[in-house]
């Protein structure tokens, strides 16, 4: 939270309901609502609010943030008590009921990620599937077929949030498609528990010779373990992962990286917020952004 308000005041954000968009029956301001039932807040989720707060800085707009699991009376409240005029949705489901709720009551929002069906509702999400199958087939190219992924928590997969499955779903596929025998774990978010669960991966295929994680602190926990097995990273074993390119390039060695443009996406998602605001009638917006592999120190050939 204090690293939240640190980016707020960092960008000159001074929520005021009295603002002169109060008088006009708008509040000229939007909401990020990142429910933290199942995920932490952690530095990925940041850069999204860093991105969002930038593009609405930009429009003359405020922002807030939401971490409280709200049901239908507690969201329909937050626009009808005036305190937003529109919401940019994360933690999507892939049966998610918010969507439609809004939609129903013709309220303002964009979503972070996307639903099983999404014909009415603006998103913007990142190719999850596209990214895993590039990464296989990047480790495949470099002779690596003994592929290992530590996956988002079973939670995670359990409660159909969007990135958590299909990112299995995307490793499996890639896997059949390339006569692969799939392992993998599902792990927690924290470098503790991928460690953990790189270790079972490991006790199970002692040959195991390439690892796809889903952020970049996990690639840190993979990595402790290789290391502390005396597997070297890249040449016994390559690690690609999901991850911005900041952070990519912070990890030893630089990692080789499916690019998680969150900043990018938060800005996105603010910007198609706000047209969405100041021109109603305007068509919904659909972005779904074709993955981009980043070869760095990572990985290499067998």
């Amino acid at each position: 939270r204090r690293r939240v308000q640190a980016v707020i005041d960092r960008l000159g954000y001074v929520p005021n309901l009295q603002a002169k968009g109060l008088a006009a029956g708008k509040s000229r301001m939007i909401s990020l609502l990142f429910p933290m039932e199942h995920a932490p807040f952690t530095q990925l989720e940041l850069d999204f609010f860093v991105g969002a707060a930038e593009a609405a800085s930009k429009r003359g707009y405020f922002l807030n943030l939401f971490t409280e699991p709200m049901d239908d009376a507690g969201l329909l409240n937050l626009y009808r008590s005036g305190q937003i005029d529109g919401a940019i949705l994360m933690q999507i489901r892939m049966d998610d009921w918010r969507p439609a709720l809004l939609r129903e009551h013709r309220y303002a929002f964009v979503m972070i990620g996307r639903c099983a069906d999404n014909q009415d509702f603006s998103f913007i999400d990142l190719d999850f599937e596209a990214g895993i199958a590039l990464a296989v087939a990047h480790l495949v190219e470099l002779g690596r077929h003994q592929i290992g992924f530590i996956a988002r928590p079973a939670e995670m997969r359990a409660a159909r949030l969007g990135p958590a499955v299909r990112l299995l779903n995307g490793y499996l596929k890639a896997c059949a498609e390339e006569g692969l025998t799939p392992l993998y774990r599902e792990a927690g978010m924290s470098a503790e528990a991928v460690y953990a669960a790189a270790n079972s991966l490991l006790d199970e295929q002692p040959n195991l010779n390439a690892m796809i994680t889903v952020s970049g602190l996990a690639a840190v926990g993979a990595i402790r373990a290789m290391t502390e097995r005396g597997r070297r990273v890249p040449d016994d074993v390559s690690i690609v992962s999901l991850a911005s390119n900041r952070i990519a390039t912070l990890i030893t060695p630089p990692l080789t990286a499916i690019n998680f443009p969150t900043d990018k996406m938060g800005y996105e998602a603010a910007r198609m917020l706000i047209n969405a605001l100041e021109h109603p009638d305007r068509r919904i917006e659909q972005v779904l952004l074709a993955p981009k592999l980043i070869i760095r120190e990572s990985s290499a050939p067998l």
